[in-house]
C-alpha cells in the first residue's frame, strides 16, 4: 500500500511538472518572438546611427581642405555644417516615414509620389541645371535636388503595389501594362540625363522586388537579362562611357584623363596600410583626389584608417542588411516584406557599387557612398528608405510574422506550387497513418496471451483450419457466444456457470473482475475462453436451418447483480438508484 501511495505521489508530481512546463512554454514562446521583432529592430537602429556619424565624421575630414582653399568659402566646417543640415532634415522624413503606417501604401496612393517624380523628371529634361556633363539637377523653391534619386522611392511603392495586387487575384495583362509603364517611363527619363548609375541601381530594386515577391525563376531571369541588356546597350552607344570602361581595363593608359581619379584611389589605399595613417592625416585629399568628401570618400576612408577601416565600413553594411532582412522576414504581411527587403537592397547594392568602383572592380559610376557621401538628395532619399523599412518594424507583432507571408495570397503559377505542397502534406499523412496502423498493437485476451497466436483446441489442433458443421458444409456463418449474441469488442463472456461478464479484455488483464457477492465458487484462476473479435455480418447460408441463433448487435451492459439477501423495498430501491452513495453504502 505504501509503495502505491508512494507512486501515485510520483506521478501526481510528473503531472504536476508537466503543467509547469506547458504553462510556460506559451510564456517563453511569446518571449522568442518577442527578440525575433526587437532585436533586428535595435540592431538596425544602432548600425544605422554608426553609419550616420561615422560618415559626418569622415565629411568633415575629407572636405575642410578644399573648403578651406576655396575662395568662395574659405570655412574649414563649410561643408561639414551643410551635411548636418541634411542629416538633420533626413532625420525629419525618417521619422514621417517610420510614422506612417506602410500600408497604407499599398493602394493607389503609391501612384501619387510617382507621378510627382515622372513630372519633375519631365521638368528636368526641359529646364533642369545642368552640371557635371548631365542635366540632372533641378532647383525647386530655392532647393537643388537631383530628381532621379527620389525616382527609386516612387518606383519601390507602385511595384510593390502591383506584385501585391497580382497575387490577389488581379489579371495579368492589366498588371504587367502598368508595370511597364510605371517602371519605363522614369527610366527612360533617367537615362535621357543621362544618368545610367541611377538606372542600375533601380533594376537593382525591381529585381529584389521580385525576388522578395517570390516571382518564378524564370521571371527573375528574364528581368536580369534584360537589365543587362539596357546597360550594355546604354554603354556601348556613348563614347565618355566606353571611355570609362578602357580606364577600368588599363588606368595607366589614361592616367591624365578617365583614369586619373582610379590611379590616385590606388594611392590612397597604398598609404593607408593595415592601420591607416590617422584621422584627418590624409595625403590624397589635398586636391589630388577631385571632390574627396563625394563619390571618392571611399579612399579617404582607406587612406587614414587603412584596412582595418575598410573592412568595418563594409561589416556595418553588411549588418545593416542583415537586420533588415530579419525586419523584412518579421514582416506581418506581404507587402511590409516586399518593402523592407527591396529597401534595404537598394541601399546596400548602392554601398558596394560604390566601393568596388573605387576598389577598380568595376567601371566608375559616379554614385555616392550611402551615409557617408555629402550630398543632399542622396542623405534624404537614404533616411526615407530606412524609415520605410522600420515603418515595417513597428507595425510587426509577436503573433504576426513571416509564418503568414502567403496565407491570403494565389500563386502567380497557376496554383502549380500549392498542388505540389498540398500533394507533399497528403503524402506524408498517408504514410504516418500507414505507419501506425502497422505498428499498432494486437489485441490482448483476458488471459493476457495475444490473440493473434494461432489458438489451439483440446487436442493440439490449430482452430485456423476451416471449420465444418456435421453435415459437411462449411462453418463461414457469424461467431456467437456461449448465449447467442456476437461480441462487438474483444470481451470475456463467461459460461452460465461462472456467472459474471467482462466487457473489457484490458481491464480483465489488470486485474478488475470481482466476483458477485451472490454468485459462490467463482475463482481468479478460472481462465475463461478467449475472446474472438467481432466479425462481418453476413447473411446466413440457404442451408442453415431455423435453430440457428441469429445474430444479436451489441446490447447495453447489463446491471451488476444484487445479492438477493440485500433486496430492499421499492422505495429504498428508487432511492437508491437516484443516490450513488447510498448504492454503494448498500452495497456493503
Amino acid at each position: 500500500m505504501a509503495v502505491s501511495q508512494a507512486s501515485v505521489a510520483a506521478l501526481k508530481s510528473m503531472a504536476h511538472g508537466t503543467k509547469k512546463s506547458k504553462a510556460r512554454s506559451p510564456h517563453a514562446a511569446r518571449s522568442a518572438h518577442t527578440s525575433d521583432i526587437l532585436v533586428p529592430r535595435l540592431l538596425f537602429i544602432a548600425t544605422t546611427f554608426a553609419l550616420v556619424v561615422f560618415g559626418l565624421v569622415m565629411v568633415y575630414s575629407a572636405s575642410f581642405v578644399e573648403a578651406f582653399t576655396d575662395p568662395d568659402i574659405q570655412s574649414s566646417s563649410f561643408f561639414f555644417r551643410h551635411q548636418l543640415t541634411l542629416v538633420g532634415v533626413g532625420v525629419i522624413f525618417l521619422l514621417l516615414a517610420a510614422a506612417f503606417d506602410y500600408r497604407n501604401w499599398n493602394t493607389l496612393a503609391s501612384w501619387v509620389p510617382w507621378l510627382a517624380i515622372t513630372a519633375v523628371l519631365i521638368l528636368t529634361l526641359a529646364s533642369g541645371n545642368e552640371e557635371l556633363g548631365g542635366r540632372r539637377w533641378y532647383d525647386l523653391f530655392g532647393f537643388n535636388f537631383q530628381p532621379s534619386e527620389f525616382a527609386k522611392v516612387g518606383l519601390l511603392l507602385v511595384c510593390s503595389m502591383l506584385l501585391v495586387k497580382l497575387y490577389k487575384g488581379a489579371r495579368i495583362k492589366p498588371i504587367a501594362l502598368l508595370a511597364a509603364l510605371a517602371i519605363g517611363l522614369p527610366l527612360l527619363l533617367i537615362l535621357l540625363q543621362p544618368d545610367l548609375g541611377t538606372v542600375i541601381i533601380a533594376l537593382a530594386g525591381i529585381i529584389a522586388i521580385a525576388w522578395f515577391g517570390e516571382l518564378p525563376m524564370k521571371t527573375l531571369a528574364i528581368a536580369i537579362l534584360l537589365a543587362a541588356f539596357v546597360g550594355v546597350a546604354a554603354i556601348m552607344f556613348t563614347n565618355f562611357r566606353m571611355a570609362r570602361i578602357d580606364a577600368w581595363l588599363n588606368p595607366w593608359a589614361l592616367a591624365s584623363d578617365e583614369g586619373y581619379q582610379i590611379i590616385n584611389s590606388f594611392y590612397a589605399f597604398a598609404d593607408g596600410g593595415i592601420l591607416g595613417v590617422g584621422l584627418g592625416m590624409s595625403h590624397q585629399k589635398y586636391l589630388y583626389l577631385p571632390q574627396p568628401h563625394n563619390d571618392l570618400i571611399f579612399p579617404i576612408i582607406g587612406e587614414e584608417f587603412g584596412l582595418i577601416g575598410t573592412l568595418s565600413v563594409v561589416l556595418l553594411f553588411l549588418v545593416f542588411l542583415y537586420a533588415s532582412f530579419r525586419i523584412a522576414r518579421n514582416a506581418p504581411d506581404f507587402f511590409g516584406r516586399i518593402i523592407a527587403g527591396s529597401a534595404a537592397t537598394m541601399i546596400g547594392f548602392q554601398a558596394f557599387l560604390n566601393m568596388l568602383c573605387m576598389a577598380n572592380l568595376l567601371p566608375l559610376t559616379g554614385k555616392p557612398l550611402p551615409f557617408f557621401s555629402a550630398g543632399g538628395s542622396s542623405m534624404i532619399v537614404t533616411m526615407i528608405l530606412v524609415g520605410l523599412i522600420l515603418s515595417v518594424s513597428f507595425r510587426s507583432t509577436a503573433d504576426g510574422g513571416a509564418n503568414r507571408r502567403r496565407e491570403e495570397l494565389l500563386i502567380i503559377d497557376g496554383g502549380r506550387m500549392l498542388q505540389k505542397q498540398n500533394n507533399k502534406y497528403n503524402r506524408l499523412a498517408h504514410n504516418e497513418k500507414t505507419a501506425q496502423t502497422a505498428t499498432r498493437r494486437p489485441p490482448i485476451s483476458a488471459s493476457g496471451g495475444n490473440q493473434r497466436k494461432p489458438l489451439t483446441t483440446a487436442s493440439g489442433s490449430s482452430q485456423r483450419k476451416p471449420l465444418t458443421t456435421a453435415s459437411g458444409s462449411n462453418q463461414r456463418k457469424p461467431l456467437t457466444t456461449v448465449s447467442g449474441g456476437i461480441p462487438h469488442k474483444p470481451s470475456v463472456i463467461a459460461s452460465p456457470e461462472s456467472g459474471f461478464r467482462v466487457n473489457s479484455a484490458r481491464s480483465a488483464q489488470r486485474g478488475n473482475l470481482r466476483n458477485s457477492p451472490s454468485l459462490p465458487n467463482v475463482s481468479h484462476s478460472q481462465k475463461p475462453p478467449i475472446a474472438t473479435p467481432k466479425p462481418r455480418y453476413r447473411k446466413p447460408a440457404a442451408g442453415i436451418t431455423a435453430s440457428t441463433p441469429k445474430p444479436q448487435f451489441r446490447q447495453p451492459p447489463s446491471p451488476r447483480p444484487v445479492n438477493p439477501a440485500l433486496k430492499l423495498s421499492p422505495a429504498r430501491t428508487q432511492a437508491q438508484h437516484r443516490s450513488p452513495s447510498l448504492q454503494r453504502s448498500t452495497s456493503r
